[in-house]
């Protein structure tokens, strides 16, 4: 008999980490009532949750879970880190459904790697051996990345992109996720404030990939057939 087909419990496991940064669940972030993406549903979009965390070292950690017609789940977590800081963003985005999966991870550079090689080895290269593991176990490179994103991603990116998905799929896919995670942890915890000399050129790159990815994300029309604009323009802006 084959295994009955269930959705990974990311929202649990990732929280259980996210809470043990030690932040503060937001209700406004920038002037704006964060409140509503706490339950947010509309058309096929049955449930969702957004969160966010005010974290310090971080202008903030954002955890969001969708279901669409329970058919599929779609999976984010992204961390920022504050203008002080040269941490890297911490990207997780998962697309699950039992005919497959679309997955992207990565911790995003803010500093430019072949010009700053230093920032480098301290904020990524303690993914190597993750990242050897992940590609040994998803070698294929999605053909879905645009252009404008696969010049932001690091040289630890790792995706992936197929069909069906199954138990041991997803305890893959969970398992190199959380790994990350702490890693980003570890990394958050050791972190000190830089010159804002320093500091600049990085927060500059930040503010772009925060600008592209709320210009340019595909999820955010599905979001809007969903709930409307306005509450899509909002889920962006709190997600990036």
């Amino acid at each position: 008999m084959s295994e009955e087909y269930t959705f990974p419990a990311y929202g649990e496991e990732l929280l259980k980490i996210i809470e043990s940064f030690g932040g503060t669940k937001m209700e406004t972030y920038k002037g704006m009532d964060v409140t509503p993406l706490w339950e947010l549903k509309g058309g096929p979009l049955l449930w969702s949750y957004k969160y966010l965390y005010a974290v310090p070292k971080l202008d903030k950690i954002a955890i969001t879970v969708q279901s669409f017609r329970d058919k599929l789940m779609s999976f984010a977590t992204m961390i920022w880190p504050d203008d002080e800081h040269a941490l890297p963003i911490y990207s997780s985005f998962w697309a699950e459904s039992e005919k497959g999966s679309y997955f992207i991870l990565d911790l995003y550079p803010t500093a430019d790697c072949i010009c700053d090689i230093p920032w480098m080895e301290q904020y990524l290269e303690p993914l190597e051996t993750l990242y050897d593991k992940g590609k040994q176990l998803f070698p294929d490179i999605s053909n879905r990345d645009p252009n404008w994103f696969r010049a932001m991603v690091s040289p630890y990116y790792i995706n992936a992109d197929f069909h069906p998905s199954t138990k041991k799929t997803q305890d893959r896919l969970m398992q190199i996720t959380i790994d990350y995670l702490n890693i980003y942890k570890d990394l958050w915890e050791k972190d000190t404030p830089r010159d804002p000399v320093y500091m600049q050129r990085l927060n500059e790159r930040k503010e772009a990939i925060r600008q592209n990815m709320i210009e340019k994300d595909p999820g955010g029309f599905m979001v809007e057939q969903a709930v409307g604009k306005e509450l899509a323009e909002l889920s962006l802006k709190a997600l990036f």
